[in-house]
């Protein structure tokens, strides 16, 4: 039962800041990436100021839920956090967020964009920080004719599932944050979550490594 499981360790401290040392790479990568030339070819990062303003922005949304959400993701899936402090490092563009180290552009105009894509992270950070107990093989296991990406992304995308329905209580941001998904093995996974069940694909995933 989920009220049953408890909790190793605190919840981490989630920092969300801009970084200096990486905005000069993703913005020297993004406009000169021949692969990127469609849609980043005429990008100008914003500035500095706008910047700063959107991470407050991020910050004060990010607070609101914040400590729902950890709770949501470590009492789903039976797990902990490893790491007391998690930074979030800000960059002016990035093409494809990433969780490590967790790594997301500044551009959102909208926070709770933002804060979807730092949920969805966050979800590849736990199951990465438990990589002895939950390595990739359960995936492969549950998935064995999907993509590897598809096959990373079914529990992430049912956990995600659950912290918009049963947490949040929002259907219509989970409806809305999937709806931007253009990847065709992003829609996949969450064509799986739909058609098993968020819960039902949770469980299963928690047998293999209880």
């Amino acid at each position: 039962m989920l009220h049953l499981f408890k909790f190793r360790k605190k919840l981490p401290q989630i920092i969300i800041r801009y970084s200096k040392l990486l905005d000069p790479i993703f913005i020297f990568y993004c406009q000169n990436n021949p692969e990127l030339k469609k849609g980043w070819g005429d990008w100008v990062p914003m500035s500095r100021e706008k910047l700063d303003e959107n991470i407050k922005l991020f910050r004060k949304e990010w607070k609101r839920d914040e400590e729902k959400i950890l709770r949501g993701i470590c009492n789903i899936l039976r797990l902990d956090f490893y790491r007391n402090v998690i930074p979030v490092y800000i960059v002016s563009g990035n093409p494809r967020q990433l969780s490590e180290p967790l790594v997301i552009k500044g551009d959102y105009s909208n926070p709770a964009r933002f804060v979807d894509t730092l949920i969805h992270e966050l979800i590849h950070v736990i199951l990465t920080d438990n990589g002895e107990k939950v390595p990739i093989s359960i995936e492969e296991k549950m998935f064995p004719n999907e993509s590897h990406v598809t096959q990373v992304h079914v529990i992430v995308y049912a956990v995600l599932r659950y912290i918009y329905l049963e947490v949040l209580n929002d259907k219509e941001r989970f409806e809305k944050y999937i709806s931007t998904t253009k990847s065709k093995d992003y829609i996949r996974a969450l064509k799986i979550v739909e058609e098993r069940g968020h819960r039902e694909l949770i469980e299963q995933f928690i047998k293999m490594y209880k």
